[in-house]
């Protein structure tokens, strides 16, 4: 019996991570890749996998934000001191 897939919350929360929350990225594209690998072993039902693959995505996106973030966070701390 395989799992459900996660696809259409995954997709929700990546958006809510690229608009809203930057730091939920990278949990969101750790879970995406789980599934992803549950997906291409069997365990999970693969009809979600292309909504999987657009929060995998998006997540990405997310966390490439949030590294920015911070590091522009860090230039301008070492900028005021």
């Amino acid at each position: 019996m395989t799992q459900p897939d996660r696809g259409g919350p995954l997709l929700v929360l990546a958006v809510v991570s690229l608009l809203l929350f930057v730091p939920l990225g990278p949990v969101v594209w750790w879970w995406a890749h789980r599934d992803l690998k549950a997906m291409a072993e069997g365990r999970m039902d693969p009809i979600g996998r292309p909504f999987t693959l657009w929060a995998r995505g998006l997540s990405i996106a997310a966390t490439l934000l949030l590294v920015m973030m911070l590091i522009g966070i860090l230039i301008a701390l070492i900028s005021m001191g």
